[in-house]
């Protein structure tokens, strides 16, 4: 465990670090950063009353660097059901294992509870096994699977 880590709700002056951080995240899942599909997704978010309290970052206090963010947003399903959705989830490399991930996961869930959701979804990519025992360990179950087809690829 790290003692020194504060987790707290993001704002647009983050917004470079929030940047670094999903670059480091979807380059570390093997696909392009879009920029223009950042700046467009994370202005909309932080401006949104009710989506805003749900960026949180995980400072580390020693040296007042930004270390993870997770992104817990607010969805309607189908049926008018609200539901949470861990869109984002990243933490560096250094911070792994160490209890705080399970910090940000935990601010974000309590963030969701407080809007009322009723269940909190996440889609895992094959890459990132090792997270989905974080989920596990809050009693995230697994309730289906997704395949995906990339109709683009010309192989």
């Amino acid at each position: 465990m790290i003692s020194n880590i504060k987790v707290i709700v993001a704002n647009p002056e983050n917004i470079d670090d929030l940047r670094e951080l999903t670059k480091h995240l979807v380059e570390g899942l093997g696909q392009d950063f879009d920029p223009k599909r950042f700046d467009w997704g994370i202005t909309r978010r932080l401006y949104d009353p009710l989506q805003r309290h749900g960026i949180l970052i995980a400072i580390d206090e020693d040296s007042d660097d930004i270390v993870g963010m997770i992104i817990a947003e607010l969805r309607i399903d189908p049926f008018g059901k609200s539901e949470g959705y861990i869109k984002q989830f990243f933490l560096k490399e250094a911070y792994r294992s160490k209890g705080v991930g399970h910090d940000l996961l935990e601010k974000a869930l309590e963030h969701l509870k407080k809007i009322k959701v009723e269940k909190v979804k996440v889609n895992i990519k094959e890459q990132a096994v090792k997270a989905s025992k974080l989920y596990e360990k809050l009693n995230f179950k697994k309730v289906y699977e997704v395949l995906e087809l990339d109709l683009t690829d010309k192989s």
